[in-house]
């Protein structure tokens, strides 16, 4: 039998839930194991399945996303115009 905590990435396909097979440890190496777009990462808990926490949720955000602060930077501002890019790997399949 398997960990009683872990994380494992999920998808949706013809209103079934998928997931991969992996017991991941940490939220990270689950989204890396996600597979195509509109994958997310779930919890397991004691048998159960349970949304992330709000740390879990952070986490994946920043695994998935990068951090605001270092992903995008302001490169003109006019004081009334100001353009955001958004820089590195996004992480889409």
């Amino acid at each position: 039998m398997g960990s009683t905590f872990y994380f494992f990435s999920a998808w949706t396909d013809s209103g079934f839930l998928l997931g991969c097979s992996h017991e991941h440890q940490t939220v990270t190496s689950a989204v890396a194991c996600i597979s195509c777009a509109g994958g997310f990462v779930m919890a397991v808990e004691k048998g159960a399945v349970r949304p992330l926490t709000d740390a879990e949720e952070a986490e994946f955000q920043n695994a998935m996303y990068g951090s605001k602060d270092e992903s995008t930077k302001c490169i003109a501002s006019d004081g009334a115009l100001t353009i955001r890019i958004k820089l590195g790997n996004q992480g889409f399949c």
